[in-house]
This record gives C-alpha cells, sequence and structure tokens, in this order.
C-alpha cells in the first residue's frame, strides 16, 4: 500500500515583547506569541501543482480528518501542544511565550480518536518576521487522545519519498562531528551552515561572512576549519559561532585535511604543473611545518589516522592515479610524498574510503588496497567489493560496511567485512548521495531533483544490532 502524503502551510509571527523597568533591550531573550495556520483552500491548489506533487486526490471518508494538533519542541525547552481550531477552510492556533530560533513543529491529524497522519518540520522562527514551512505527512496507526475537533477537508497525494525528511537548504557539503553526534551541512550560495543533531532536527543556522573554499571537522569535534583563497585558516566554534584566525598558509587553499588536533594538511592543487604546492601546518601557532611543491593537482582527500597517511587522486591527467602523503604525528612533517606503483593498472576514482579498522583504502572503482605506515608496502591491491560505489563508510563496532553502490540499480549494500558477503539490500528511492554511520543509525542522503532527502535506518530495525 502506498503511503499519503499531506502538504501544509504554517505561518509563524513571532512578536517581541519588551522588557519593563530599566528600558534595557530584550532582544536577546525575547519571547513573544506565535501564529500557526493552515490554509486548507491553498493547500488544495498546491497539492496540484507539479512544483508541489505529481498527483492530487481528495481524503476519503474512510479518513476523515476531525481535528489536528501541533506540538513545538526544542532542546532545553518543555514541549508545547497546541490544539488547532477549524473554520471557513483554516486550522489555527496561537502559542505564546515562545523563544526565537529552530523549533521541530510536529502536527498530528486525527479521525475521531484515532491519529491517521503525522509530520514534523524545523522551523525558525524570526523575530517580528512571518515564516513558511511545508510539513510531509505519512499515516500514521497509532491511537491517542485527539485534539478539538472539527472538520478539515485535506489535499492529498502519493508520496514519492516515504520516511525520507526533506533539508531544506541549499546543500553544498555534508559533514559529519562523530564525537559531538552533528552533522553540519552548508550551504555555499547563501554562506550558511547549519547544525543538525545526528537525528537530523535542525537546531541552528550559522550565517559566515565569506564562504570558504575548504571545511572540514577539527578531530576532537565541536569545530570546524575553514579555508579560505586569502591563504587564511579560521576555526569556527559550533557552540558560540566566534571564529578565530589560526593561521595564514599563503595559499589558495581548495584542500584542508585535519591530521591530529595540532596539525592540519592544506593543499591548492589545480593544474598540472610545480605551481601545486602542499603544506602541513601548526595550529598551535600558525607555523608553516612543511611545504613541498608537487606536479600532481590532488583532490579528493581523505587521511587515516592509524597509518598517518593522506590518500588523494589527481584530476585531470591520463591514467589517473592514486598518490599517499606520509605525514609524522609529532612533528607534522611531510616525510614523503607520492604517486601508487600501478600507473593505470588498476582503475581508482573518487571517493577514496578508510575500511576495515584502518586496514584497508576503498575507492569509487571498488577496488581495495591495503593501508599502511610504510610507504613501500601503502597502496598494495588487496581485491575488489564486487561493486563500484558512490559512498561507503566503515561499521567496525558492527563489522559491516554500508554502501551506496552505483551500478544500474541503486540501493544501500550491508557488507560483512571479513567474507565481503551481501547481507542486505534496501532500495534507495532517489539519487543516492552519501551514507554515514552513528552508533544505532545509518542515515543516507539523496537527492530528487534539486533537493536533499535524508533518512535514519534504524540498526535494530533491521536486525544489525
Amino acid at each position: 500500500m502506498k503511503k499519503i502524503s499531506v502538504y501544509l502551510l504554517l505561518m509563524f509571527a513571532l512578536g517581541i515583547m519588551a522588557g519593563c523597568g530599566t528600558g534595557a533591550s530584550t532582544a536577546n531573550n525575547a519571547t513573544g506569541t506565535v501564529s500557526l495556520q493552515i490554509d486548507l483552500a491553498t493547500l488544495q491548489h498546491n497539492a496540484s501543482s507539479a512544483a508541489k506533487i505529481a498527483f492530487s486526490t481528495m481524503t476519503t471518508s474512510t479518513n476523515t480528518i476531525t481535528a489536528v494538533s501541533a506540538t513545538l519542541s526544542r532542546d532545553g525547552y518543555t514541549d508545547i501542544v497546541t490544539d488547532l481550531s477549524v473554520a471557513n477552510n483554516v486550522a489555527s492556533g496561537t502559542v505564546t511565550g515562545l523563544a526565537k530560533g529552530y523549533w521541530r513543529v510536529t502536527a498530528n491529524a486525527y479521525n475521531g480518536q484515532a491519529l491517521i497522519y503525522t509530520g514534523s518540520v524545523d522551523v525558525n522562527v524570526v523575530a517580528g518576521a512571518q515564516v513558511a514551512a511545508e510539513i510531509l505527512f505519512d499515516p500514521a496507526s497509532a491511537v491517542v487522545d485527539p485534539a478539538t475537533t472539527g472538520s478539515v477537508s485535506l489535499s492529498v497525494g502519493f508520496n514519492k519519498l516515504p520516511g525520507y525528511s526533506k533539508i531544506r537548504q541549499f546543500v553544498s557539503t555534508i559533514l559529519q562531528d562523530k564525537v559531538n553526534k552533528k552533522f553540519y551541512i552548508f550551504d555555499s550560495s547563501a554562506g550558511v551552515l547549519a547544525v543538525y543533531a545526528d537525528t537530523l532536527v535542525r537546531e541552528k543556522d550559522i550565517p559566515l561572512q565569506a564562504s570558504p573554499q575548504a571545511l572540514a571537522v577539527e578531530t576532537a569535534g565541536g569545530s570546524l576549519l575553514l579555508g579560505y583563497s586569502t591563504g587564511k585558516i579560521y576555526r569556527l566554534n559550533i557552540a558560540d559561532e566566534s571564529l578565530t584566525l589560526l593561521a595564514d598558509s599563503l595559499i589558495s587553499i581548495n584542500a584542508l585535511v585535519p591530521v591530529s588536533s595540532k596539525f592540519v594538511l592544506v593543499g591548492n592543487g589545480t593544474g598540472w604543473g610545480p605551481s601545486n604546492t602542499y603544506e602541513t601546518i601548526n595550529l598551535e601557532n600558525g607555523q608553516i611545518v612543511t611545504s613541498k611543491s608537487y606536479w600532481y593537482p590532488l583532490s579528493n582527500f581523505t587521511f587515516n589516522q592509524a597509518t598517518g597517511m593522506a590518500y588523494a587522486l589527481d584530476s585531470g591527467l591520463s591514467p589517473a592515479d592514486m598518490h599517499h602523503l606520509a605525514i609524522n604525528a609529532s612533528t607534522g612533517t611531510i616525510d614523503s610524498i607520492g604517486d601508487s606503483r600501478y600507473h593505470g593498472d588498476y582503475g581508482f576514482g573518487a571517493p577514496i574510503r578508510v575500511m576495515n579498522s584502518d586496514t584497508r583504502i576503498a575507492t569509487g572503482s571498488g577496488n581495495m588496497f591495503i593501508s599502511s605506515p610504510a610507504a613501500a608496502d601503502d597502496i598494495t591491491y588487496a581485491g575488489n567489493l564486487g561493486h563500484t560505489f558512490i559512498d561507503l563508510v566503515s561499521d567496525d563496532d558492527l563489522g559491516n560496511l554500508y554502501m551506496l553502490n552505483s551500478d544500474n540499480i541503486k540501493k544501500l549494500l550491508v557488507i560483512k567485512q571479513d567474507t565481503l558477503f551481501t547481507t542486505m539490500s534496501i532500495d534507495i528511492v532517489a539519487e543516492p548521495k552519501q551514507v554515514f554511520n552513528t552508533p544505532n543509525s545509518i542515515i543516507v542522503f539523496i537527492k530528487s531533483d534539486s533537493d536533499y532527502y535524508a533518512k535514519v535506518f534504524s540498526k535494530t530495525s533491521l536486525g544489525l544490532m
């Protein structure tokens, strides 16, 4: 049975309440009144539009919606539940004392005592502004206390992405902070970094004064390193949103690889020639530790902290090759830099991923290679995964690989590390982009048309734990 989606448009207006007494500004701690409105007539029109949904129909009498409620939640705050009244094709309600910032709005639609539709969206409540939010509903079977009763006619349609959450921003880069259990999604066009919990709840946005050419999560978590065309490297603290200048590399940075809490590798590879420079920088004093000129323009970096090897692919050259940079963990120096021994004998291809408890690396071609701290043994062919892939992540705790394959039929594959046998295959409903591993979940990002969506797959529900 196909799931049904319902699109609702909620309008939020936050009126700032001025403080009394001294007359001092209270904008930072302001609360206000939020007005929620669901314009059912407009929704019916929007649902028939191709921009919103491919097909539309009216709800049947068996699923008549008799009441709607909304819950507003936010970390550190008590949940706020309001029942929406329905009149003249508009469901509406008011919430007072709501702080500005991101709130998760969960709307529930009822038929009598039964919850029949539920959906949620993260909404940034802005002082003095009206914000539109779209909620994609899926059917629900839970029975809970109903909201205030009423009569509602809703426009519905087939949900082409059941179970997926829409990422409501332009996506340039997706980064995972494993230490702090966050995702950072960067919009380079707007210069905004969105912070998400690893449950995909959007927590806040951090506007940047200028868009970096490269960015990466620091090894200790909680902050990002930003590299700019000016050569400057900044630290962005996620908690307080402060920006600190750490160093000047004197090159236009288009690659940035954290090596440790003390050292970072940067590069400016663009085209074949001696102008390509790769440096390690001491973040504690801002000094350049090593600067090496290398004819190959390198990109798609990854770093194996266990072996001290950074890996990258050259671009625009034939045959394509993989390269490694041996970095001394104590001094931060680049002890050696070079290409593989194969020179086209084996296919490589982006991305490069570290796997199997840091003993192997795999490339997008599916070919695997030994990862070793000894340059002579490093990048030694070690077999093939049996699939080309778009992305791959290693779950060393459970002994699994989670792959978004790039075969004709694209799926999420669960592969055992020791045997390389595929133990599970899960359909992907749109273009797969990235996969991430958390202790309890597999998180998949996909793209449909110009929009990104994500889904959290519970390892317990999949029978992996």
